[in-house]
């Protein structure tokens, strides 16, 4: 009878990864300080000592957990119904796209993505590592607007302040009840701010 078993390695990093969803899973309900090693196991459906086995302690399982979302997170979020191209003439549109991800990505994770930016400012670990994420991810964006942008100049202070005035958005977004305004408005002044940052004007 032919073996089909998964190969060692294989199963070993799909264990890893349940981990890990499991851990980001757990932090969305209960946070990252009220959520312990055991609960994360548990989830996973496997013994803490395999958790263990896979990281040191609570922290690792953190930062480990962050860097698998940062490079997963179409996966992990589960977001239907965003189509953002990867090559498009028609820059309007794909701000809205983007802006839109960005949007449901910051409502969708609300409660662990304020606690983590709480950590950044006491945990040097997780500052460091969304430093480095945040960079890369930042490398990207330039990358991808100096495609869509070739004549542009100063395109890296553009990219970093185009993203800056998306986030502002996000944040404001996930707290409106906080602040009674029309957001469909506020989205399309927030990609008018954008267009003017890169100097693109409306055809």
């Amino acid at each position: 009878m032919k073996d089909t078993a998964m190969p060692i390695q294989a199963r070993s990093q799909k264990t890893k990864e349940k981990i890990l969803r499991s851990a980001l899973s757990m932090y969305s309900k209960k946070g990252y300080h009220c959520t312990t090693v055991d609960e994360i196991a548990a989830e996973a459906d496997v013994s803490t000592g395999i958790a263990y086995r896979y990281f040191r302690n609570k922290k690792d399982i953190l930062l480990s957990a962050i860097e698998y979302a940062a490079g997963n997170i179409v996966s992990i979020a589960h977001i239907d119904g965003i189509d953002i191209p990867e090559v498009t003439a028609d820059i309007t549109s794909y701000l809205r796209a983007v802006l839109k991800g960005f949007e449901e990505l910051h409502l969708k994770f609300r409660d662990i993505h304020e606690e983590l930016e709480g950590l950044q400012h006491t945990d040097e670990d997780v500052r460091k590592l969304y430093n480095s994420i945040s960079s890369q991810k930042m490398e990207n964006v330039i990358e991808k607007l100096t495609v869509l942008l070739p004549e542009a100049v100063n395109i890296r202070e553009k990219a970093y302040l185009s993203v800056g005035i998306m986030e502002q958005y996000c944040h404001m977004k996930m707290n409106e009840s906080a602040v009674e305004m029309d957001y469909d408005v506020l989205r399309e002044k927030t990609i008018d701010a954008v267009m003017c940052v890169l100097g693109i004007t409306y055809e």
